[in-house]
């Protein structure tokens, strides 16, 4: 696996050169008439929505949207682009999705390794792409983000998207060769190995998104319960949670050095307040001089994280024994009520 996080640069770049060929092939099909942008996708094959997100809103006028669910809201329209994005391409959640935007005509395009959702995009005549192949779904995120940044810079939703990528390819080659070294996480590896649950918090408009995928990399590569909150709704509901401590909670913390004054301070009066409670707050290290950089960088540092801590567990890193159960059960389920 540890080959798959040094593959960083390579997806990234493979995932650009793969939407400069799908635009010059569908660049005709791609609506120009976009006022909102939806993202649909399930677990690891959904969370470049999330980021892209991040900077969509913080950089264009364009509202958009992450529906990780089965339905489609009703503001889907025809002046939605719809980005469909499920790796194994039989993902329940999102085929039935992608079935209801080619019956209402939707502008879509999908992104995949194959399955239904690539038969069904042939047959609707909707533009797709073939991502290239990954260890698991969770791994294919360089080649999701390299593919939606550049093709949003091509399609001039996003202009900046080609420099986003580029500097997440300059970061991935700076900074891997540091985090490959596991003495890098000594102090964290010795807050969490012996927690059988952490929490994982990212601030709203900054690192929202990115620690969430921090708590699917640790979920799945360190197989732990870890749940991602965000500050500062968490402020004024979850924090009473701390109340009366007894075992000495983790919590790590992820945030920019980008934030605004009030949002800092905040902060730091709640470090104040979680100290005092017992709770041990850990702030990974940041790398980076720009907002972007800093935020792609937490992407590495929690992969890299969560496989040591992992194998510090003595677990089965790859393997997602539990969900394949559950899809195993689900298939069935619905074969014996045919």
């Amino acid at each position: 696996m540890l080959n798959e996080l040094r593959l960083w640069p390579k997806k990234l770049k493979d995932g650009a050169d793969i939407a400069h060929n799908f635009h010059f092939e569908n660049s005709a099909k791609l609506s120009k008439q976009i006022t909102k942008i939806a993202f649909f996708g399930m677990g690891g094959s959904g969370i470049s929505g999330r980021i892209v997100k991040t900077f969509l809103d913080k950089k264009t006028n364009i509202p958009s949207f992450v529906v990780d669910g089965s339905e489609i809201p009703n503001f889907i329209d025809g002046n939605t682009l719809a980005i469909v994005v499920t790796y194994s391409g039989n993902t329940w959640e999102t085929v039935e999705n992608l079935k209801v935007l080619a019956d209402k005509f939707i502008p879509t395009i999908v992104m995949t390794h194959g399955g239904k959702a690539a038969e069904i995009a042939e047959k609707n005549n909707i533009p797709f792409a073939i991502m290239p192949d990954s260890l698991q779904p969770r791994f294919s995120l360089g080649n999701c983000l390299g593919f939606i940044l550049t093709l949003f810079s091509l399609m001039e939703i996003l202009p900046e998207g080609k420099d986003i990528v580029d500097s997440f390819i300059k970061n991935s080659e700076m900074f891997i060769p540091k985090l490959e070294d596991e003495s890098f996480f000594k102090d964290f590896l010795s807050l969490s190995e012996n927690k059988e649950f952490f929490y994982l918090w990212g601030v709203a408009n900054d690192s929202e998104s990115f620690a969430y995928r921090a708590q699917t990399q640790f979920n799945e590569n360190s197989k732990l319960p870890v749940v991602s909150s965000v500050f500062p709704e968490l402020a004024h509901n979850l924090l009473v949670g701390f109340s009366d401590c007894k075992d000495n909670p983790l919590v790590v913390l992820f945030y920019s050095e980008f934030l605004k004054t009030h949002l800092e301070i905040a902060i730091d009066s709640m470090r104040q307040i979680l100290k005092e409670k017992g709770v041990e707050l850990y702030n990974p290290p940041v790398f980076g001089d720009t907002w972007e950089s800093q935020l792609f960088n937490m992407i590495l540092w929690s992969d890299f994280a969560s496989y040591y801590l992992g194998k510090r567990r003595n677990v089965d890193i790859v393997s997602v024994k539990i969900i394949e159960d559950l899809k195993a059960k689900y298939q069935q389920k619905q074969k014996d009520m045919k």
